[in-house]
C-alpha cells in the first residue's frame, strides 16, 4: 500500500493555464488532469492520494470544492476541501463542508495572502480543531522565489493550543527553502509533515539529516504532482529511508492513521 498525501488536479480545460501559472521549474510529467494524475498513480505504484485544493480567492470555495469531490468518485482520491481565510463567514464554512465528511482542509500562505499568526484568523483555526480536521498548509516559498508570505515551523508555535499538532501537516519537510533549524522546530511540535518537494531541496545527506530529526510516526509520503513526479519522488524515499518498519510508516502506515482508514 502507497498512500500520496499531496497531489492536486484542474478541470481539463484549465489544467495547462494551471501548470503555467506557478513560480517554479516543472519536474512533474502529469499534465494536471484527473486522469493525468491517475496514470502517475498507477505508474508509480499508488494506491491513494489526497486531493489538496486551494481557494485562491475568497468567495470561491463552491467551484473549487465541488470539482474535488467529482474528481474523487473516480475513484482512488481522498478529497480534501478549501476554504480562504478571508472570505465572508469563512468559520461557518469550515464548519459546514466539515459536516459533508471530508476529512481535511488544505491552506496555502502564499497563493492566499495570509500569515498564520494573523490574529484575525485565530477563530478560523479554532473552528478546525472545533470540527477535528485534518488542516495541510503549504510551507516555504510557493516556487523559485521568496515571497512575504512564506511560512515554516516557528510560525505556527503562537497557534499550538488552537492547532491540534496531530491533525496539523507542515507540507514539503516543513517548507520550500526549509532549514536545518526549522526541520528541528517543526519535529518538536508534535506536528505531521510530508515529503513532496524532498528531491528538489535536498541531496541525499541532507535529507538523511532531516529524517533523523523528525519523528517516524509523523512523516507522510508526498509528491506534489503534477509539479513533481511521483515515481521519481517515490524512488528518492525508497533510496533513502533504510529501516523497512520506517518506510512502512512513511509510505501508508501513518496516512491510514491520519486519516482513520
Amino acid at each position: 500500500m502507497v498512500i500520496d498525501f499531496h497531489t492536486h488536479c484542474y478541470p481539463d480545460e484549465l489544467a495547462a493555464k494551471a501548470l503555467r501559472g506557478v513560480d517554479d521549474k516543472r519536474e512533474g510529467d502529469a499534465d494536471g488532469t484527473v486522469s493525468g494524475l491517475k496514470k502517475a498513480m498507477a505508474e508509480a505504484g499508488v494506491d491513494l492520494a489526497v486531493l489538496l485544493p486551494v481557494c485562491a480567492h475568497p468567495g470561491h470555495e463552491r467551484t473549487v470544492n465541488a470539482f474535488a469531490s467529482e474528481a474523487a468518485k473516480s475513484g482512488g482520491l481522498i478529497p480534501f476541501f478549501s476554504v480562504h481565510p478571508f472570505s465572508e463567514g469563512a468559520d461557518e464554512l469550515i464548519r459546514m463542508y466539515a459536516g459533508t465528511g471530508m476529512k481535511g482542509i488544505k491552506f496555502h500562505p502564499n497563493m492566499q495572502r495570509f500569515s498564520p499568526r494573523d490574529p484575525r484568523l485565530y477563530h478560523i483555526w479554532r473552528a478546525v480543531k472545533e470540527c477535528e480536521l485534518i488542516a495541510v498548509f503549504h510551507c516555504g516559498r510557493p516556487g523559485v522565489h521568496d515571497t512575504e508570505y512564506d511560512v515554516y515551523a516557528p510560525d505556527f508555535l503562537p497557534l499550538l493550543g488552537m492547532l491540534d499538532p496531530e491533525k496539523t501537516v507542515l507540507a514539503h519537510t516543513g517548507g520550500y527553502g526549509v532549514s536545518d533549524d526549522d526541520i528541528k522546530i517543526l519535529a518538536d511540535t508534535g506536528m505531521y509533515t510530508d515529503l513532496s518537494l524532498a528531491p528538489s531541496q535536498f541531496d541525499d545527506e541532507r535529507f538523511g539529516r532531516a529524517l533523523d530529526l523528525l519523528s517516524p510516526d509523523r512523516i507522510l509520503f508526498g509528491s506534489d504532482s503534477p509539479w513533481r513526479d511521483i515515481k521519481h519522488t517515490s524512488d528518492f524515499v525508497k533510496r533513502n529511508v533504510h529501516d523497512e518498519r520506517t518506510l512502512e510508516k512513511i509510505l501508508h502506515l501513518n496516512a491510514e492513521k491520519l486519516l482513520g482508514i
